[in-house]
């Protein structure tokens, strides 16, 4: 029979259980964002409800998921390449043929919004596409949640979210 000490077992239980089985390292393009954390970047900023994994993607594109639930999905991307900026309003006129945007003017910054609701799923969405011009800089916004999260509404509507105060 084979018998061990306790001082022997201990320190690797003592490393087992101090290693978190719950955890995923992260990769170097992702941070977990905390409520009331923000992210910035130029003139733009974004904060978060809850808890959010932001993973940047190529060429200055960015998405944010919930860790818990995924009620809502937020991409936004810098338009730095020559023409984006057009083509971009281009599309999203093709996307609401019918619709003029919603204009806001805040801190020089022109600021531009669509939305729309999607009931062809299962669970009705709200979507909003914001285009944020300032300068010679541009981003787009495109945020989804579940309609019925009256919060969430509230939460990424505002125009002002999106604008770093500097």
């Amino acid at each position: 029979m084979i018998r061990l000490s306790f001082s022997k077992i201990f320190p690797f239980l003592f490393l087992l259980t101090s290693l978190s089985l719950d955890s995923v390292p992260l990769d170097p393009d992702q941070k977990v964002y905390q409520p009331g954390e923000t992210f910035t970047e130029d003139f733009i900023q974004i904060d978060f409800p809850e808890k959010a994994l932001v993973r940047t993607e190529s060429r200055k594109r960015w998405r944010a998921v919930p860790l818990k639930d995924r009620p809502w999905l937020i991409i936004w991307r810098k338009l730095d390449r020559v023409g984006e900026e057009t083509l971009g309003t281009k599309v999203l006129e093709a996307i609401f043929p019918d619709t003029t945007p919603e204009k806001f003017s805040i801190s020089r910054t022109e600021i531009l919004r669509w939305s729309k609701e999607d009931n062809s799923g299962g669970n009705p969405l709200q979507l909003y596409f914001f285009l944020l011009r300032k300068e010679n800089k541009a981003y787009t916004f495109y945020i989804a949640f579940y309609k019925e999260r009256q919060d969430l509404k509230e939460w990424f509507s505002n125009p002002n979210r999106y604008l770093n105060p500097q």
